[in-house]
């Protein structure tokens, strides 16, 4: 036979394995992205009274950087910086790395395997197995032969027990005829978008909370410095009123109150003190520092960044497209998807080719001779008959994640949606709010001033003094809150459209 008929013979027979191997197919449903359910723009746009409503909804204008719209250098600091050693931020991070790994294990099934093995096997057969003639005889063969010289019987039969020694590779692989292994491969793919979508939720998090934190602290900075201000002020007048009492133009009550006007404010600092400095803890926290660490920065009081003038919120569809946890749980949906794919596929035949190659002998004095190669090389057709309904089970089962994780998707989106709207409402409510405590701010400061006038003109009473002053103070404080109220309330309207965060970068050979 010539060597062209040999070749010819070989490729015959590998034929219909290859048409095997072509014909693969993925069982199992193909994941089609949701459609979201979404109104055509926000009830709060267009709901909101145009006397306070500065924001105006326009496609595709949300600006990734929001922090730069307030204009404050040690804001935009903190939410670039909070990267920076986050520990939540390198949990998420983590998580990718271990998605990442999860892919290449799934890749690795279509790959054969090639082992090294070598054994030093002591047997001993059964004298009546079949095999007890190759090994050396059997009960038939263990009848006595005499010895030629002496002529003693002398056994043939096999001997107690014999040794193989054994050395060489095997190899094995699994032909995805059915898709179990690009099911895999596709969920695992699904799962780091979903890992890289999370970390782009945490970074969202962070920054908004960073900004937050951040606007929290100069509210209440604001509001310390309006009570110390009130209390020299108030100081003030105690000493005024002690001076007018000793005169004779004031009463030992008018001198009561106004201590007591004092004391009340001076306790007043120590709970603002508390509160500065949890805040600050707030954003060291955040930062990934040690507590007490951003005190030297942030401790000078500074004007509360005001919000933008206008800020686009885009539309509805955009922002569900936007927000990286609905792309993470749609990432999540396809990866269940995917191994239903897997779990159909282990119903069906699976078909490996096995192949081993070596040395082997009955001892080691020959074991590296031409003579003791060996090989083996064949396919196995693995058919599952019966497994108790285990595979079944299992279908159903990864059936049933399917459809929470489509609950999960479909909850998302209703969440990203309320939160939106909530953010916008509270965001419009709180400007008009501060509006309304800007102007009565005003007419408190005037009427103060009015009644210490008349009070040292004789014209009016300290107990109209005492009340004036804290409907100023009260006024001033609730204008500095609400002033950090409506940029806090921004920045959630940003978190809420998913501004703010860049898609992670996938490397090409990850």
């Amino acid at each position: 036979m010539d060597r062209g008929t040999r070749r010819g013979m070989r490729r015959g027979r590998l034929a219909p394995w290859a048409a095997l191997l072509l014909a693969g197919c993925n069982v199992g449903p193909d994941f089609a992205s949701p459609v979201p359910q979404v109104p055509a723009g926000w009830t709060e746009a267009s709901l909101s009274p145009p006397a306070y409503a500065r924001s105006r909804a326009e496609a595709g204008a949300i600006d990734a950087a929001w922090w730069e719209s307030f204009h404050d250098p040690t804001l935009t600091w903190l939410v670039t910086s909070v990267e920076q050693g986050n520990p939540d931020l390198e949990e998420a991070t983590s998580r990718i790395a271990e998605t990442r790994e999860q892919r290449r294990i799934a890749y690795a099934g279509f790959w054969p395997t090639l082992d090294a093995q070598a054994s030093d096997t002591r047997l001993r057969i059964s004298e009546n197995s079949p095999f007890a003639a190759i090994a050396g005889g059997g009960a038939s063969a263990t009848a006595a032969q005499p010895n030629a010289a002496s002529g003693v019987p002398i056994s043939t039969g096999p001997k107690p027990g014999f040794t193989i020694y054994q050395a060489g590779f095997d190899a094995a692989w699994e032909l995805d005829l059915f898709g179990r292994t690009r099911r895999g491969v596709e969920a695992a793919e699904a799962d780091i978008r979903s890992a890289e979508r999370q970390l782009d939720n945490v970074r969202l998090s962070l920054r908004a909370e960073a900004a937050r934190a951040y606007l929290e602290l100069r509210g209440l900075q604001a509001r310390q410095q309006i009570a110390r201000q009130s209390l020299r002020l108030q100081r003030d007048n105690a000493q005024l009123t002690r001076s007018r009492y000793g005169a004779g133009f004031a009463t030992e009550v008018d001198v009561a109150n106004a201590d007591a006007l004092v004391a009340s404010t001076e306790a007043t600092l120590p709970q603002y003190d508390a509160q500065v400095t949890q805040a600050m803890n707030r954003l060291s926290r955040l930062l990934g520092q040690a507590p007490g660490t951003l005190r030297e920065r942030l401790a000078s009081a500074a004007p509360i960044p005001p919000a933008p003038p206008a800020v686009a919120i885009g539309l509805p569809l955009e922002t569900i497209r936007r927000r990286p946890d609905v792309a993470a749980a749609e990432a999540a949906l396809a990866a269940q998807t995917a191994r239903i794919g897997v779990a159909t596929a282990q119903l069906y035949p699976t078909l490996r080719i096995n192949g081993s190659i070596g040395l082997q002998s009955g001892n080691t004095v020959n074991l590296f001779e031409t003579a003791s190669r060996f090989f083996s090389i064949g396919p196995a057709l693995i058919i599952p008959l019966f497994e108790g309904g285990r595979l079944r089970a299992q279908i159903r089962l990864e059936e049933a994640r399917q459809r929470t994780a489509a609950i999960v998707w479909r909850r998302t989106v209703l969440d990203a949606l309320h939160e939106v709207e909530n953010a916008l409402a509270s965001y419009y409510g709180d400007q008009g709010r501060r509006d309304g405590l800007r102007r009565q701010a005003v007419a408190a400061r005037r009427a103060s001033n009015l009644a210490r006038t008349r009070f040292t003109a004789g014209l009016g009473t300290f107990l109209e003094v005492l009340d004036a002053d804290r409907t100023r103070l009260a006024a001033e404080l609730a204008v500095a809150e609400s002033a950090a109220a409506v940029s806090t309330d921004l920045v959630a309207v940003y978190k809420a459209l998913g501004g703010g965060w860049e898609p992670v970068p996938r490397p090409g050979g990850a």
